[in-house]
């Protein structure tokens, strides 16, 4: 992250106004929302103004390469919200999500261009109710974590004759997983 001089003495000073800016890539679009109380026009681009409304966890930070999730909440009043967190998982996992920060002044305006704080993807949402309020949590999992994951392991008969095309094994693997067939006795799997 790139700050200029106007912003890095804005941080520096004893009462820090800063305002957080995250944008969700959906498979439907872009979300764009802000921690402002009002939208804001940025980057060619309005932002969703939701305030104390929408909640951002702490970024965790280690000294090894263990990858930590960063979790973004919001009220659940909003219809369009809901929907989308009660939906296809497709929508919003594996997606990419950025959230850039600014410092503001007196006035609370923005100091400067917004610069990317942090980026990832997306990966679980969670629907919270407590009484007549409710939440939806967004986990969010840096580009890190994906290294962690194992390619899977299942190969079928096309992916196997491309690297052996003269290998037959695999031609028979639907057949048995659809006949299936008895390797005990009776007698032994009545025991």
């Amino acid at each position: 992250m790139t700050i200029s001089n106007t912003q890095q003495s804005a941080l520096e000073s004893s009462a820090v106004r800063v305002a957080y800016f995250v944008e969700m890539y959906f498979t439907s679009g872009i979300q764009r929302i802000s921690t402002f109380n009002q939208p804001v026009t940025w980057g060619g681009n309005e932002w969703l103004g939701l305030g104390t409304i929408v909640g951002i966890g702490s970024v965790g930070e280690s000294d090894g390469l263990e990858a930590t999730a960063l979790n973004f909440s919001i009220n659940a009043a909003q219809p369009s919200w809901i929907a989308i967190a009660a939906g296809p998982t497709e929508e919003y996992r594996g997606n990419s999500i950025r959230m850039f920060m600014c410092p503001l002044d007196e006035g609370f305006q923005l100091i400067g261009t917004p610069e990317i704080c942090w980026r990832g993807l997306m990966d679980m949402i969670s629907i919270g109710v407590d009484g007549d309020s409710g939440s939806i949590s967004l986990k969010c999992e840096t580009s890190a974590y994906g290294l962690k994951r194992r390619p899977t392991l299942r190969l079928n008969a096309a992916q196997h004759k491309t690297k052996y095309p003269s290998d037959t094994g695999f031609d028979y693997l639907t057949d048995l997983i659809a006949n299936p067939q008895s390797w005990l006795s009776k007698k032994f799997q009545q025991v």
